[in-house]
């Protein structure tokens, strides 16, 4: 079990020559979904995940290790380490309302890259940041060409994400403010995927109908 912590690297296998047009292209598609993917936080008594999910409010077990195939070997470990760099560079982002500079474009991509701005603009917007750090365990299961790309590679992670130290506080006086019954315990499918040959996160599931 890792416990996430505010880390801040440079990418290992980041291409430098990636040219300042695509980072722009980067910034645009995140503040063009912002408007769609932006969710309040819920007011009422229904456990929620972070993003204001609905979610049951049974009561989880302690964890334990899931029934699944990890993979090992150099990717996975790379994968991994990306996977955790980007729950590094989130809490960084969340715990200060400031998306840029927090690494998140070095690490996610796509929809990951923008849910994650649209959580830290939510939670501005309510006049809210998280304090605490989440409990990460992740495995690598499958790891194969991007269909559609053969050059590039995807690979596919299980988590079991404990949000139960990882708390949303007022901006000013870091009072806690969860909502009244929120579910602390879920698991994630999340997608990696090369670009020009660099692992980043693409898409993460949560999957708040069961616990884990």
């Amino acid at each position: 079990m890792r416990r996430l912590g505010p880390t801040f690297l440079n990418h290992p296998l980041r291409d430098t020559a990636r040219s300042a047009a695509v980072r722009g292209m980067v910034g645009v598609v995140v503040l063009a979904v912002l408007g769609a993917v932006l969710t309040a936080c819920g007011n009422g008594g229904n456990a929620q995940t972070l993003d204001g999910a609905p979610a049951s409010t049974y009561s989880p077990p302690p964890p334990t290790v899931r029934d699944v195939r990890a993979l090992g070997g150099p990717t996975a470990t790379v994968v991994l380490w990306v996977y955790r760099s980007y729950w590094d560079a989130q809490i960084r982002a969340m715990s200060t309302g400031q998306a840029d500079g927090s690494n998140l474009s070095t690490y996610a991509t796509g929809a990951a890259l923008s849910e994650s701005y649209a959580d830290v603009v939510r939670l501005l917007g309510d006049g809210l940041l998280m304090a605490g750090q989440p409990v990460s365990h992740p495995v690598v299961t499958a790891i194969g060409a991007l269909p559609g790309d053969p050059k590039e590679s995807q690979a596919t992670l299980q988590d079991c994400l404990d949000v139960s130290g990882w708390h949303q506080v007022s901006a000013h006086g870091g009072r806690i403010t969860d909502p009244g019954s929120r579910l602390t315990r879920y698991p994630l499918i999340v997608t990696a995927r090369t670009v020009q040959g660099a692992w980043m996160i693409s898409e993460i599931t949560r999957e708040t109908g069961r616990t884990c």
